[in-house]
């Protein structure tokens, strides 16, 4: 009898000593996971930065087409793609302008908002009316990026 007394004394020792480690344990998980999150957010606003630059000088590059016979070459630029461009990399700079000294993300959720709205409305826009492969290489890394920033803001996307 003593001995299945002492067996249970010890048993509830040992857990009463391991719950505060497990609920430690715990909470550095989330604070990493927390840190994670943020340099990933970080991390994909200066991808769109970087991928929305590219667009908009894809985008004023243009289509080159003959006439004449090929005695001419003439440019044809959307200039409302372009347009487009220019105002979603707005918004990318003002998401990562809030980002800058905040640690906490919910202080810029609505510039968020505004980035996955105009990076959708941009996809929409530019991805069927050229056939170009570095504007298509631009899209799916902007895709991708806004796929980042929704999860991480807890925002679903559009589309």
């Amino acid at each position: 009898m003593r001995r299945n007394t002492l067996r249970i004394l010890l048993a509830t020792a040992l857990l009463i000593c391991a719950l505060p480690v497990v609920a430690s344990a715990q909470i550095y998980e989330r604070y990493n996971y927390d840190r994670s999150n943020q340099r990933s957010v970080r991390d994909a606003v200066a991808r769109l930065d970087n991928a929305s630059a590219r667009l908009e000088n894809d985008l004023n590059y243009g289509r080159q087409r003959r006439v004449l016979g090929g005695l001419f070459w003439v440019n044809t630029v959307d200039s409302t793609a372009v347009v487009e461009a220019r105002d979603f990399r707005i918004a990318v700079r003002d998401l990562r302008r809030s980002l800058r000294g905040g640690f906490d993300l919910d202080d810029s959720r609505e510039e968020a908002r505004v980035v996955l709205d105009r990076g959708i409305q941009l996809d929409r826009y530019v991805r069927l009316r050229t056939g170009s492969t570095s504007v298509d290489f631009d899209l799916a890394d902007i895709r991708s990026s806004l796929h980042v920033i929704a999860d991480a803001y807890g925002l679903n996307m559009g589309y």
